[in-house]
């Protein structure tokens, strides 16, 4: 019980970075198809990288910490604190050098949308594993996430410049990510329903439980059987019956 309940703690920073990530990109999408182009598109490459440190940083801090609270230094295939410090390294870097970094943002952006993929990929595998039927909406979800990143990574179409396409793309791949995660959700409760159903039917059907089960018929009557004792009579002193045959 340990063990599952500490696997659900490790996946929560990945779950949430997930759930931020499809939103953000679902809203810029829908700001750059919407609203002013040229605003959005000067917030995005002035604030985002900073954006983006703020959060390594975040994680990295997250995964120190968990690292000692969690006394994983226990365990050596444990590197929670070189995750750490490696994410918050790229953030200072991320902040520190903003307007050198802003400059390859749309190639961050593509390559970010190839980790989204990855992780659709993954959720397919494992409804796949656990006898989901949406495992193929995740895959298909996962594969044209991956082509259209690598796609918009080798053209020169800038993400944030209004283009429809590009719009199109960021929306697309938050929408995508959103909808798998909840596939996936819903996948996991099916099976855990699923799971508990066959355990429960199992016992029932199992000898062993009958074992549990009240005997009633040790409170039957139990039949009575009548004992007639014959006594036979002893002849009597003296008397001729002793030599009869």
């Amino acid at each position: 019980m340990a063990r599952t309940q500490e696997e659900i703690k490790d996946s929560k920073a990945g779950l949430i970075a997930n759930i931020i990530g499809a939103i953000a990109y679902l809203a810029v999408g829908i700001c750059l198809l919407t609203l002013n182009v040229e605003f959005i598109s000067k917030v995005v490459y002035s604030f985002s990288i900073l954006g983006f440190g703020i959060l390594f940083i975040c994680f990295g801090m997250y995964y120190m910490i968990k690292y000692f609270f969690n006394h994983e230094f226990t365990r050596i295939t444990s590197y929670g604190f070189t995750m750490g410090v490696i994410l918050v390294v790229i953030g200072a870097v991320f902040i520190v050098n903003a307007d050198i970094v802003s400059a390859f943002i749309d190639a961050l952006v593509c390559l970010i949308g190839v980790v989204f993929g990855a992780i659709m990929l993954q959720q397919s595998f494992a409804l796949f594993h656990i006898q989901r039927g949406s495992w193929f909406l995740s895959l298909i979800f996962g594969a044209a996430t991956i082509a259209a990143s690598i796609y918009l990574l080798l053209t020169p179409i800038k993400i944030f410049d209004g283009n429809v396409y590009a719009c199109a793309y960021l929306v697309v791949v938050g929408a995508f990510s959103l909808f798998s995660l909840l596939l996936m959700v819903i996948g996991l409760r099916d099976h855990k329903k699923d799971s508990n159903r066959n355990f429960n039917r199992n016992m029932e059907d199992s000898p062993i439980s009958g074992k549990n089960k009240v005997d009633e018929s040790i409170f039957e009557e139990e039949p009575v059987v009548e004992f007639t004792e014959e006594t036979k009579s002893q002849p009597e002193a003296g008397s001729d019956a002793l030599f009869e045959e």
